[in-house]
């Protein structure tokens, strides 16, 4: 079998196991090794933690935290980077209802979207115009 031949096999594999298009399929084959793309596959194909992001402007991390734990969450902090983000471990009640969420005390929020605010920095007075502003989040979380 030739390189073009084992290439093309690949990329299809790629394509009906993982469901990735041709074209998204071919960039990972190219940019990665075959053990590397595996793992990176793979890793994709992992649930990420469900995430939420306390709204400074109604409560505190540690207050929200022991009202959700009081309801039943389990809860961990994301990490050392974050002083507004918690990791939800296990739930008995719906994330999305609680009078917490409801209250406007927290957002349901990927760990991944908090970076860019972080990076940016802005300070107050600032004027930044969020062009990836759906549904909101980063835009709340600059604000």
């Amino acid at each position: 079998m030739s390189r073009k031949d084992y290439i093309s096999d690949l990329k299809g594999c790629v394509k009906s196991y993982y469901d990735y298009n041709e074209d998204l399929a071919g960039y990972l084959i190219e940019f990665f090794s075959p053990n590397e793309l595996i793992e990176f596959l793979e890793a994709n194909e992992q649930p990420r933690p469900m995430t939420i992001r306390t709204n400074t402007l109604k409560t505190r991390r540690r207050e929200l935290s022991q009202n959700l734990m009081q309801r039943g969450v389990g809860i961990d902090v994301l990490g050392d980077w974050t002083k507004v983000a918690l990791k939800i471990t296990s739930s008995k009640v719906p994330i999305g209802a609680t009078p917490e969420y409801l209250g406007g005390h927290y957002i349901i929020q990927s760990a991944s979207s908090l970076l860019p605010v972080m990076a940016l920095a802005p300070r107050p007075g600032e004027r930044v115009l969020d062009m990836s502003a759906a549904p909101g989040g980063k835009t709340s979380h600059i604000a």
